[in-house]
């Protein structure tokens, strides 16, 4: 039976620590989460909907869905180095 002792051959390395864009992308999206809905529900409601909430309030959520769904796309488009790091392995095994 196989030991299971802890030992350096058996654990992998930890990755790489996320850069600073990776905090200062969630900090972005966060602020914006929270400014850009209420800016547009307030500027909207004043400047074009002459006091309707009803429709503001639409937009502030159509706005709230966009900057989540940038979120999701530029998360998905962040580059991990995981398919660089495999292109070197392959290169190294020939």
């Amino acid at each position: 039976m196989a030991s299971l002792e802890v030992t350096p051959s058996r654990v992998s390395r930890r990755g790489p620590d996320p850069s600073r864009g990776v905090y200062f992308k969630l900090a972005f999206f966060t602020v914006a989460l929270f400014v850009l809905p209420i800016a547009s529900y307030y500027y909207a409601k004043d400047r074009y909907l002459n006091g309707d909430a009803v429709y503001a309030g639409g937009l502030a959520a159509i706005v709230a869905n966009l900057v989540l769904a940038g979120y999701i796309i530029v998360a998905c488009l962040e580059d991990d180095g995981s398919r660089t790091k495999a292109k070197l392995s392959e290169k190294k095994s020939e």
